[in-house]
């Protein structure tokens, strides 16, 4: 393994979270080879104003792209919740080592499309995401449990299993 080779993986076994920037041109990030490692990514997607997703035939739309677009570019979805104005993913480029970006440009893209059949002109995503790479001393089930319990810490449901727009995809 080369020295820069090595480095890369030494900060994702530290446990080191590289910055919450993703689709920031200028930020400083971690080497993009770490972005298509078999590490679980969060991502963070806000929509671009108000919230879109209270609107049934938009949620479904969303749900289903989230679960299509992660199959179509190979990338292993662990979890996803949609909330009225945001969503959090967890994707993990696995074998196919498909970088992360791949999978939020085709998801974001298609969505916006979709969307803007259903209301002309209308933006859905903001520009950027936040992104975060699992930290290596991390559990999953944490961090799952987070995202899962989203729409409680919000008062939205009692029970996340009573939210319709979160799915759990792995075993704990």
């Amino acid at each position: 393994m080369d020295r820069e080779a090595w480095r890369r993986e030494a900060a994702i076994e530290s446990g080191a979270s590289p910055p919450a920037t993703y689709g920031r041109g200028r930020a400083v990030r971690l080497d993009s080879e770490i972005y298509a490692a078999d590490v679980p990514v969060h991502l963070t997607i806000c929509a671009e104003d108000g919230q879109p997703f209270v609107d049934d035939h938009v949620t479904r739309m969303v749900c289903e792209a989230v679960e299509v677009s992660a199959a179509m570019v190979g990338q292993r979805l662990l979890v996803y919740c949609l909330m009225p104005d945001h969503l959090h993913v967890v994707v993990s480029p696995a074998e196919s080592r498909t970088p992360v970006a791949v999978f939020l440009k085709k998801f974001k893209s298609f969505t916006t499309n979709r969307y803007q059949k259903m209301m002309p002109a209308a933006r859905l995503w903001q520009y950027s995401a936040r992104d975060r790479v699992k930290r290596a001393a991390e559990k999953l089930r944490t961090l799952v449990e987070y995202i899962a319990n989203n729409p409680v810490r919000h008062g939205l449901v009692k029970c996340w299993l009573d939210w319709p727009y979160t799915k759990v995809c792995v075993d704990l």
